[in-house]
């Protein structure tokens, strides 16, 4: 138990986490009786949960509990938008982002990671889904909008969600009315951003290094953030914040090291015109010398109104580029989004959490998976460091990118991605400090920049 004088309230929850999988329904009576490992959440005095468990797994469990005792709404909300069916709830509203969401494939995408995880990436989901899961055996009053059971793969969907629908997607200025006309629209009106400042031990008085984490998010809606502190037996000992329905924090600090992350604006993204000229063959596309087929698929969205609900049918269409966003005649406008099918976000973040020093820091974050964000980063050894991170493609010199891209020319292909190491970032400069406002990197510090 903390020692800590802060914690006023001693114990708000304890609970158990199963020695089978936690996404199996058992009658509470069975489950009780097959414990097998404790979970404690204490509560500090300004209410922030404070979890300890044996396994890393007990702590997610005890995280996703813990959010759904303070806003299982808001939970169930992101879930809902996550895995494309908010419009079942919110109506015609919702509409556009849920078939957003399934042009995206973020669902079928993110299924498909979890049944290809490793084993302790799955036992984390399994884990946080058990959580909710749990809370609402346990809390009968509680009346679920849509999910009554969620499921462990839609842990991996919210974090596909957060990341490639509500950031990647609306920071790529795409104006798709037309695809003979689309174009990338900048907007010139400033907006108030996130800020952090890495200060380093020759400029501060306590000889430490210190991080100042700054993020704005919305105090309402799917980015509004959850602060938690998850203490494992297995060495994982992390604070920080998440969005609600993340399985651990993503920005914060452990032990050794803390880091944050402001929004960038890396070019990560490529709009393709295809022409599908083929007669013979409605979804054959102009490629090369020749023709690829493009796949096709129905989805169909819940839409509640006055009457009930109502279920609308949409043809879907993709190609090796990504999927189709626009199409008119025989033209299509494709969009490739950088790592949208690789996956690996939650491996990313957990790694970075789980990190002792700047070398195994910069290891976790060399993977790329998270396709943006700056980040700054601070320990416990003085070292100060920041990245402009961004999964940015490989690309022919000689055509415009700025502009879509004809589809059927071989030239306008990603060739890989350019390295972690290849990515503008300093450490330790001799200013002693860094900065970023949602700025370019050409700011992070004055002199030796």
């Amino acid at each position: 138990m903390p020692q800590n004088s802060v914690f006023k309230t001693i114990i708000i929850t304890a609970f158990v986490l199963l020695s089978v999988p936690v996404t199996r329904v058992e009658a509470a009576g069975v489950r009780v009786e097959r414990l097998a490992h404790s979970v404690t959440i204490y509560r500090d005095s300004y209410g922030v949960p404070h979890i300890y468990g044996p396994t890393d797994a007990s702590c997610v469990f005890g995280y996703a509990y813990a959010q759904a005792e303070d806003n299982f709404w808001q939970v169930e909300d992101n879930y809902m938008q996550a895995i494309g069916r908010a419009a079942e709830v919110d109506g015609e509203e919702a509409l556009a982002a849920d078939l957003l969401n399934r042009t995206l494939e973020i669902s079928r995408l993110s299924l498909a990671e979890y049944k290809n995880a490793s084993p302790r990436t799955r036992e984390l989901c399994d884990a946080f889904a058990g959580g909710l899961n749990y809370f609402l055996e346990r809390n009968p009053q509680v009346k679920p909008r849509l999910i009554a059971r969620f499921e462990a793969w839609q842990a991996i969907a919210l974090m596909r969600f957060q990341v490639f629908q509500l950031f990647v997607y609306e920071t790529q200025d795409l104006n798709l009315d037309d695809a003979r006309t689309a174009l990338r629209q900048i907007n010139d009106e400033a907006s108030p951003g996130s800020n952090t400042w890495a200060i380093g031990p020759q400029k501060s008085t306590s000889g430490y290094a210190m991080l100042f984490i700054n993020p704005h998010t919305f105090f309402f809606g799917p980015s509004q953030f959850y602060e938690g502190h998850l203490h494992s037996n297995q060495g994982w000992n992390i604070s920080g914040v998440s969005c609600l329905g993340m399985p651990f924090p993503i920005i914060g600090h452990n032990e050794y090291l803390g880091w944050t992350h402001t929004v960038n604006y890396p070019g990560i993204s490529d709009l393709y015109r295809e022409k599908f000229d083929d007669p013979q063959d409605r979804l054959a596309y102009a490629y090369a010398s020749g023709h690829r087929r493009a796949t096709e698929w129905s989805e169909i969205i819940r839409i509640k109104n006055d009457r009930g609900i109502e279920s609308k049918s949409f043809t879907l269409r993709k190609t090796h580029h990504g999927p189709v966003l626009s199409i008119k005649d025989n033209q299509a406008l494709a969009l490739r989004l950088a790592k949208l099918d690789e996956g690996g976000l939650i491996d990313e973040w957990y790694a970075m959490g789980r990190a002792h020093s700047l070398t195994e820091f910069k290891a976790a974050m060399s993977r790329l998976a998270i396709p943006m964000f700056n980040t700054m980063y601070a320990d416990r050894d003085g070292k100060i460091f920041y990245v402009y991170n961004a999964a940015v493609p490989r690309r022919s010199a000689q055509l415009d990118w700025t502009k879509p891209l004809d589809g059927s020319s071989p030239e306008s292909e990603w060739q890989g991605y350019h390295k972690f190491e290849e990515l503008p970032q300093l450490t330790n400069p001799v200013t002693g400090f860094l900065q970023n406002c949602n700025s370019t990197p050409f700011l992070t510090t004055t002199n030796g920049n």
